[in-house]
């Protein structure tokens, strides 16, 4: 497993104890590790290449290969609902669990077509394998058969409303091609599912990954799993820290 540095500063809003350098200034700061990551991602383009932007800011960073963010893409032929997307993940998860050592399961998928008791249902289903009462050393409940700890990072009405986030509070439901086209102002450019490098486009647009927690969170407050809202925020303020 890889190891990540962290400086102490740089660790804020979490639970986990931090190794502080010994001796004087010149010794680096100990190596920390942040687990490995899995994620389940329904679509094969925007998730992945989101997550992997942020995997080349933890990389450039901190001069490691983050590795521990495992991208899988659960539906490519676009044959399965969200039940099923989340039926394939626990499958996969059980099968892998039993040569490796999982931290985190993270599950992306959009309300789209699908009919809203799928949507829901997903949801519960995967918020129901953390069964756990207590808490881990990320503050995050978790399954006491495998340790791992299930999140699902929803998106209502789709994963595009998580970028316009980035820039804006949007309380108002829109169509996919209306979040395409605001995007595209925003991003100075067309935007579709195949736009390349989106997150370095929203940062050097005047985007930020703190305003799109922070409404993100407004968000779900007011509208809880409702059109519009979006669960995203929970991956990307897990790993906010390592992109400082």
């Amino acid at each position: 497993m890889e190891l990540i540095l962290l400086l102490r500063k740089d660790w804020i809003g979490m639970s986990k104890k931090v190794l502080t350098p010994k001796g004087r200034k010149s010794i680096p700061p100990e190596l920390m590790q942040f687990g490995k990551h899995l994620v389940y991602a329904e679509g094969t383009k925007t998730e992945p290449n989101y997550i992997n932007e942020i995997k080349s800011l933890i990389a450039n960073k901190y001069n490691c290969r983050p590795n521990e963010i495992q991208i899988v893409i659960a539906n490519e032929n676009n044959s399965r609902n969200t039940v099923g997307l989340v039926q394939f993940m626990i499958e996969d998860v059980t099968k892998r669990a039993k040569n490796e050592k999982i931290n985190h399961v993270w599950v992306m998928f959009d309300r789209d077509d699908f009919p809203k008791d799928n949507f829901d249902n997903a949801i519960k289903k995967i918020e129901s394998l953390n069964n756990s009462e207590n808490q881990n050393e990320d503050s995050f409940h978790y399954n006491t058969k495998d340790l791992i700890s299930y999140h699902a990072c929803y998106s209502n009405e789709c994963f595009e409303l998580w970028l316009i986030l980035h820039f804006e509070y949007l309380s108002s439901q829109l169509t996919r091609q209306q979040y395409y086209d605001k995007l595209g102002d925003y991003l100075k450019q067309t935007y579709d599912k195949t736009t390349d490098d989106v997150l370095g486009l929203i940062l050097k647009n005047g985007g930020s990954i703190d305003n799109a927690i922070k409404y993100a969170k407004k968000l779900v407050e007011t509208n809880q799993t409702s059109n519009p809202s979006t669960a995203m925020y929970l991956f990307a303020e897990y790993f906010k820290p390592y992109m400082k």
